[in-house]
């Protein structure tokens, strides 16, 4: 039994509160983590990180427990020592555990459409079941998703914790940029307030420069998979790295994950690649046959849209406005067209043979693009594929159609 396997079973039915919650839990998957053998050493060390996280967000409150939307700048909150939180990335385990239908039922008992984000509706219902720990606040931005600012406001008025919402103007200028700026500092100061903290130019300082070396390895890796594909599977880097990415920028010890899997990385030996696919979105987590598909096939994922680094280099010294040129730079936000440029430029760079874009259902921001792109690469003469499903709730029709389409396509690209 390997460790994921290890971990499904301790949240298995019956025990799933219990488990996430106990403390022995966390003390019993470090062992087995520690005497697992992974493929890279930053798998074993990442595992780690991710389970002294969660156990921090469960343990007796000796920090504050921030919840941050998916592309809300974590630099303030560990700035600050809290813990960060993401409940979308926790809903993606516990989707891929099992537990994302009781949690989705538990919603829509709560008033939760089904027409929204299954990210979201499963969040507030682990957070109902006791399966989340419960935030002292919650921070979300306004872009690139619609869907966290009204889940986290929602939550912040059922639980009486404050939320902070960083409001992002649709244009990038230079008055946008101080307004977010503004904010940030605003916000920071806020976040300081609720634990009592002062805030510290030097911590903050720190953060950005942990930041800024999380960047400069992700740029590195990236580098790495224009030239090569590796014997790992196809969704490594979006398992593994979405994960960072949304939680872990900011700290020093996330930034230290990133250098050694870029380092192992550049020393790892290639493997053959049939086909390279840029990936668009996320992925279905509550079913492995999409990527059993690719890996079966020796399809490489050289490049995903959630693993781009799309920002400017981060400045210790100016870190609000630093941070507010991150948040307004992101390719995705604004007219579709800015993502379709940026994506046909990372087909050329990572040497991609088409693209392949999950739509997911309740995802007005990425879904709502599709046409838009279909056209762009249809006129630019990339191969792209729109598969539509739902990445958290399992019970969505049209799997089979879903693979079916897949294998043809990679058919066409000789995969």
């Amino acid at each position: 039994m390997n460790f994921y396997e290890h971990l499904k079973a301790r949240v298995a039915e019956g025990l799933k509160r219990q488990a996430l919650t106990s403390p022995w839990t966390y003390r019993v998957l470090k062992t087995l983590a520690r005497r697992s053998s992974f493929p890279l050493r930053f798998q074993q060390k990442l595992t780690l990180f991710a389970l002294e996280e969660t156990e921090r967000a469960f343990r007796p409150r000796s920090s504050p427990v921030v919840f941050t939307s998916a592309f809300f700048p974590t630099e303030i909150v560990r700035a600050l020592g809290y813990v960060v939180f993401s409940p979308e990335v926790a809903a993606a385990l516990a989707s891929s555990l099992g537990l994302a239908s009781s949690c989705l039922r538990e919603a829509e008992g709560a008033w939760y459409g089904r027409d929204t984000c299954s990210f979201h509706r499963c969040a507030a219902g682990a957070l109902e079941l006791g399966l989340f720990p419960k935030p002292d606040a919650l921070c979300a931005s306004t872009h690139l998703c619609d869907g966290a600012p009204q889940l986290f406001a929602n939550l912040a008025r059922r639980l009486r914790v404050p939320f902070f919402l960083l409001d992002v103007p649709q244009e990038e200028s230079p008055e946008a940029l101080e307004y977010v700026g503004r904010q940030l500092e605003r916000i920071y100061r806020q976040l300081a307030e609720l634990g009592g903290k002062k805030p510290e130019e030097g911590a903050l300082a720190g953060a950005l420069e942990a930041s800024e070396r999380f960047r400069r390895a992700l740029l590195r890796i990236e580098s790495c998979r224009k030239k090569k594909s590796f014997p790992l599977p196809p969704d490594f880097f979006l398992n593994n790295l979405v994960y960072l990415t949304f939680v872990g920028q900011g700290s020093g010890e996330a930034a230290e994950l990133v250098e050694l899997l870029a380092e192992e990385l550049e020393n790892l030996s290639p493997s053959p690649g049939r086909v390279r696919l840029l990936w668009l979105h996320l992925k279905p987590y509550h079913d492995s046959s999409l990527m059993a598909c690719l890996a079966q096939r020796g399809v490489t994922l050289a490049g995903e849209e959630m693993t781009h680094v799309y920002w400017p280099e981060l400045d210790p010294f100016s870190p609000f406005m630093s941070l507010a040129r991150k948040v307004l730079s992101h390719f995705a936000h604004g007219p579709a067209t800015r993502r379709a440029a940026t994506l046909r430029r990372l087909v050329k760079e990572q040497a991609c043979d088409g693209v392949v874009c999950f739509a997911h259902w309740g995802c007005r921001q990425s879904s709502g693009a599709v046409e838009i792109l279909r056209e762009c690469f249809s006129r630019w003469g990339i191969p792209f594929l729109v598969l539509e499903g739902d990445c958290v709730d399992g019970s969505a029709a049209g799997k089979g159609q879903v693979l079916t389409r897949l294998e043809a396509f990679l058919e066409i690209l000789g995969g």
